[in-house]
């Protein structure tokens, strides 16, 4: 497999045009983050980078952990003129740049086809209409946290005006905490008169739900053969910001993570809302799509009671959780447990120095060719990087 990063997927889905330009942010981000699939990648696989002098920092990765999959320039791409490419997301725009690859170096790269259907399973419509799907068939989850679409301005003020609770917006293609407004209970202002009326010119409609007292927020991971069959692997325990913005993601076993959850939801509720999704997902997507499908949920409470949001996003792309999981299986020792994170400055120099002072307040130790403590950065961090994944993981018995 040759494993690429394409972060942003889901505006280029809404967008469906090849020629799509992503934001200049994204377009960095997907140039300094280029490796990040190498975590979830195996052995045998290759990670498309376009980075041609950082063989100090793969070196290093090489001497510890020699199973992690190698990087490749599209320069050397004759040497696997038919490899299989696996997308991080797969959106018009990055079939037609393998299209374009696959001229420009004569090889027979194989490319994920564009299936129109894709345009709503990567919406929060679908993923909706799978919640609403869930709530028919399980009485435990509560029908009030199904979200409303409004392609009127109008209507959504109507709504705000007439809600006991306070509501949250969302644009219909995004995720990871980008595109939300949270809204005054005390009425429209003329800031998210404008915010609104550009997100129902741009996508067509607009998504409200209701505010939810949130007290942990996790996923579960899918992955899918795209032909009719699909895995579950794993939970993925997630932080974000008061205002949803993602922030990283617990490193740990399946076995810490359960705990955690179980400790305000009951487990036989989990299983159940997992067979239930299984069910859905593969009706729905397992048979159109290869890769990896994350259910994004949530634990809150209300009225003193935990309740669980089972399905308040699907990311039909590779995501974080997904890498933390593979991450942790194959290179953290499991005597340990850390945290993974994702961290932006738009200070050149900043990130570079913050990475050097980790080094020396958080050296790495390394058994049996993982990670037992210390800190690790997941990219090359440069002189002028804005980006920035790393891990910091501590030995339980140092806890």
């Amino acid at each position: 497999m040759l494993l690429f990063f394409n972060p942003g997927h889901e505006t280029a889905v809404k967008n469906s045009s090849p020629y799509y330009t992503a934001p200049s942010n994204i377009v960095s981000m997907q140039k300094e983050l280029s490796f990040l699939p190498a975590w979830y990648g195996a052995a045998c696989d290759l990670v498309l980078t376009d980075e041609k002098n950082d063989s100090e920092f793969y070196r290093f990765l090489l001497e510890y952990f020699p199973s992690l999959p190698k990087h490749i320039t599209a320069e050397n791409l004759h040497h696997y003129p038919e490899m299989e490419v696996s997308l991080w997301g797969i959106s018009p725009q990055a079939i037609y740049y393998f299209c374009e690859l696959n001229k420009k170096y004569d090889t027979s790269l194989k490319i994920p086809q564009w299936n129109e259907a894709y345009i709503y399973l990567n919406s929060r419509q679908a993923a909706n209409d799978c919640l609403k799907d869930i709530i028919a068939n399980m009485p435990e989850i509560s029908e009030s946290i199904a979200t409303h679409f409004y392609d009127k301005l109008e209507d959504i003020e109507e709504a705000v005006n007439s809600s006991p609770q306070q509501l949250l917006a969302k644009a219909p293609y995004s995720s990871s905490g980008r595109g939300l407004l949270w809204l005054p209970a005390t009425g429209l202002t003329r800031t998210e008169r404008q915010i609104l009326h550009g997100i129902l010119k741009k996508q067509g409609s607009v998504s409200i739900e209701k505010v939810l007292d949130k007290q942990v927020d996790f996923a579960m991971e899918f992955i899918c053969d795209g032909q009719g069959s699909i895995d579950f692997a794993g939970y993925s325990l997630f932080y974000t910001t008061n205002k949803g913005a993602y922030q990283g993601n617990y490193l740990g076993s399946q076995e810490n993570i359960i705990n955690e959850l179980t400790k305000n939801i009951p487990l036989p509720l989990l299983d159940k809302i997992k067979l239930e999704l299984i069910a859905i997902l593969r009706e729905r997507y397992a048979s159109l799509y290869k890769g990896c499908i994350g259910v994004d949920m949530l634990i809150y409470k209300e009225e003193g009671e935990y309740k669980i949001h089972p399905c308040l996003e699907i990311n039909m792309r590779y995501n974080m959780g997904y890498l933390t999981i593979r991450l942790f299986e194959n290179y953290i020792s499991p005597l340990s447990d850390g945290e993974y994170f994702l961290e932006f400055s738009s200070k050149e120099g900043e990130i570079f120095n913050r990475h050097k002072l980790m080094e020396e307040q958080y050296p790495a130790v390394f058994k049996d060719n993982r990670l037992l403590e210390g800190y690790l950065p997941l990219c090359p961090v440069k002189h002028n990087s804005r980006y920035w994944a790393y891990i910091i993981v501590k030995s339980l018995s140092q806890k």
